[in-house]
């Protein structure tokens, strides 16, 4: 009989910082797991965003299941509607892999580095009141 694993039933605790870094620009950064268990912390977060850029920073992120990719798309896609923008930070190459391979790179603008998307949102002036 071969040995058995032990399956997690919790995930990794997700927390999120809100950061107002000028009116209208809007930093969430989350740190730890985004999966089933742990997406209504993404969803309330995204939910509570007010209306101009909000950049959604996940380098902190160890995981990131297709349930929070499909909430970051529609996210973008209500604050493209409603005259905002939602970019997204992800250092880690399996973040962007996932990004690419989801067609999601294509609706959510992805950055490197949260000074990356600063740099270019300041300079586009996207976070313009």
């Amino acid at each position: 009989m071969s040995p058995t694993l032990p399956v997690p039933s919790r995930s990794a605790p997700l927390t999120a910082r809100r950061t107002e870094y000028r009116p209208g620009l809007l930093v969430l950064t989350f740190a730890g797991e985004i999966d089933a268990l742990t997406l209504p912390i993404l969803k309330r977060e995204l939910a509570a965003s007010p209306p101009g850029t909000t950049v959604v920073d996940l380098s902190h992120v160890a995981f990131l299941g297709l349930a929070g990719a499909r909430t970051l798309a529609a996210a973008a896609e209500l604050a493209g509607q409603e005259g905002g923008r939602l970019v997204v930070v992800a250092s880690s190459r399996t973040l962007a892999r996932l990004f690419r391979i989801t067609g999601l790179a294509e609706v959510v603008p992805m950055f490197a580095s949260l000074s990356d998307a600063l740099r270019e949102l300041l300079a586009s002036g996207a976070a313009a009141c």
